[in-house]
């Protein structure tokens, strides 16, 4: 490395940090319940707020609806289900895993896992998602979680709520 080339480090929340924001959003749902999207053609997640350090997105699930094995590449997440029931399907040793996603039920995910996430169920599902830091890019898998498809860039789209509210969420949580 050169002397004039630096790094950039992105600031990074922990586990418990994201999941405290997912938790915190989740028992906040009149600031974020209009945005929710259901498409039956495709999700289209919503960008709700964003700061240096995390984002955190909205989505709709219409029934059978999914998002294949993907991974979040350098950024942890965490996941809870406001509306209805989703399943996540992750790579273990043993093979896949499906587990189910009830209402309220914060799940964290480290850098790099591998899993998918769909809408078995016959009503729509609401879910949050907190990333930190924000997600860059996104690796798509096969069926068995072995094998990378493809790596797509992740667009940066401005959140829809002002950055004050990551801020406070983030005050409030002493994060």
């Amino acid at each position: 490395m050169s002397p004039t080339t630096t790094l950039t480090r992105r600031p990074r929340l922990d586990a418990d940090a994201l999941a405290d924001i997912a938790s915190a959003l989740l028992a906040a749902r009149r600031i974020w319940q209009g945005f929710a999207r259901f498409d039956p053609a495709q999700r289209q997640p919503v960008r709700l707020i964003a700061d240096e350090a995390f984002e955190a997105w909205v989505i709709g699930w219409t029934t059978g609806q999914g998002l294949e094995l993907h991974d979040h590449g350098e950024s942890a997440g965490a996941i809870v289900v406001a509306e209805g029931r989703l399943h996540e399907t992750t790579r273990a040793s043993e093979g896949l895993v499906v587990h189910s996603l009830d209402r309220g039920l914060v799940r964290r995910i480290p850098p790099q896992t591998v899993h998918g996430v769909t809408n078995p169920d016959g009503r729509p599902a609401t879910s949050i998602h907190v990333y930190s830091p924000p997600l860059s890019q996104m690796t798509h898998f096969d069926s068995t979680g072995t094998h990378a498809l493809r790596t797509d860039s992740v667009e940066s789209e401005p959140p829809v709520l002002p950055t004050a509210v990551a801020k406070l969420v983030r005050i409030g949580r002493r994060i």
